[in-house]
């Protein structure tokens, strides 16, 4: 790319313009009022006065347009947040010019798509000649969803505060807000069959080498030091002995909002099932659980992997986050099993108890069903009480356990 071809791409994504200020508007009545009051009585005096009040205005904006010329915003944000809690926001200002410095720089947001409480806004007093800082403030999401970054407004109104020199920079980020996560009651963990114990659990299945599970027929190709010698000595023929493993729990959180439309306050329940469903998967990976999760009727793809990784906790959160309660059809989406969701327990997060539907558990899976609309849902999720939010100062630098709660095992076909 030639250097015409990068400098039209970089006023492509800039526009400039002038605001006057509330001092400004008062100013410029003063000078129209200087020049009616000096065109009607043709003094020396007035004129002289209207020509200074003239020149300052001048001043005001040569200045400010010479303090942001060519100056470099660059906008760096982590790529989700939490509903509710502050994110921080780094401005870096670059100030390539040679001898002019930059004096009383406020950056913001101007265009942006999405539900935010706190708008960021950082304060630069002085950026020197060649020299670049770091401008940090603070963005609070007001829900779950997605934010869309586009557009940062970097303004001065140096020196005299009449007119605002502002400049706009088009920078495209986007965020995922997870919904708020709290804290589980204990006497609702009481009532999940894998919260019950701690640590991990022998596996239902045969493959390990663990502990004893059961005998079978030698099959040519099994290592010969699974032979059970004494059995297969009295009965003359070799037995080898079949071994568990010992693997952690694993959980299925089903957030269930089929019925949404039918339920009255349907959306405020929705998002409060999100909400708990969000608790029980950070619970669950805090614990070292293998979890997942499946939103029936949902049309966006769910996430089907099923393990206790690093990354697992952003990707569940992530499809919460995403979830539209608008677009979530009565139908069920027939759900895609992993080998080990038949050996999971599932938490099923309904709006009403008698639309609870069981088409996603497996046959002889346990289950934990919680409906929204019983009357001691407020206290199963408890949160860390928020400080009161107030816009920061300019700166610039580098329960009750649950009646309708049961667990119980489906039974097989």
């Amino acid at each position: 790319m030639s250097r015409r071809d990068a400098k039209k791409k970089k006023l492509a994504n800039r526009r400039s313009y002038y605001e006057l200020t509330f001092v400004g508007f008062i100013f410029a009545g003063i000078a129209v009022f200087v020049l009616i009051a000096a065109v009607n009585s043709q003094t020396n005096i007035l004129f002289w006065a209207l020509g200074v009040v003239t020149g300052a205005l001048m001043l005001a904006a040569i200045v400010g347009n010479l303090l942001l010329k060519n100056l470099v915003v660059q906008r760096a944000v982590a790529g989700h947040g939490v509903a509710g809690e502050s994110l921080d926001v780094h401005y870096r200002l670059t100030n390539p010019k040679r001898w002019l410095p930059g004096c009383a720089i406020r950056i913001t947001e101007a265009r942006y798509k999405g539900a935010i409480e706190l708008v960021p806004d950082g304060y630069c007093l002085h950026l020197g000649p060649r020299q670049s800082t770091l401008v940090m403030a603070h963005l609070i999401p007001a829900n779950r969803g997605i934010i869309e970054l586009r557009e940062q407004r970097v303004c001065s109104s140096f020196p005299l505060g009449f007119i605002t020199r502002a400049l706009h920079v088009m920078q495209v980020q986007r965020i995922v807000v997870y919904p708020r996560i709290g804290f589980l009651s204990r006497q609702l963990l009481a009532r999940s069959r894998t919260f019950s114990s701690s640590g991990s659990m022998t596996s239902l299945r045969s493959e390990g080498s663990d502990e004893f599970f059961s005998l079978r027929e030698y099959v040519p190709g099994d290592p010969i030091r699974s032979i059970h010698w004494k059995r297969s000595a009295r009965t003359g023929q070799l037995v080898v002995r079949n071994m568990t493993s010992d693997s952690p729990p694993t959980i299925v959180v089903v957030v269930d909002l089929r019925f949404w439309t039918t339920t009255q306050n349907g959306v405020e329940l929705a998002e409060k099932a999100i909400e708990l469903a969000a608790a029980w998967i950070c619970r669950g990976l805090m614990d070292h659980f293998s979890v997942g999760l499946q939103i029936p009727g949902n049309p966006r793809p769910t996430p089907t992997m099923i393990n206790s990784s690093r990354g697992q906790r952003q990707v569940l959160l992530e499809s919460l986050a995403q979830i539209e309660v608008a677009s979530i059809r009565p139908q069920t989406v027939s759900p895609n099993f992993e080998k080990q969701a038949k050996y999971a327990e599932y938490v099923i997060i309904n709006l009403k108890g008698e639309d609870a539907r069981f088409d996603m558990v497996p046959p002889g899976c346990a289950y934990t069903l919680l409906s929204m609309d019983d009357p001691n849902a407020h206290e199963w999720v408890s949160y860390t009480p928020r400080k009161t939010q107030t816009p920061p100062e300019p700166t610039a630098t580098e329960s009750a356990a649950p009646n309708t709660t049961k667990t119980t095992v489906a039974a097989a076909p």
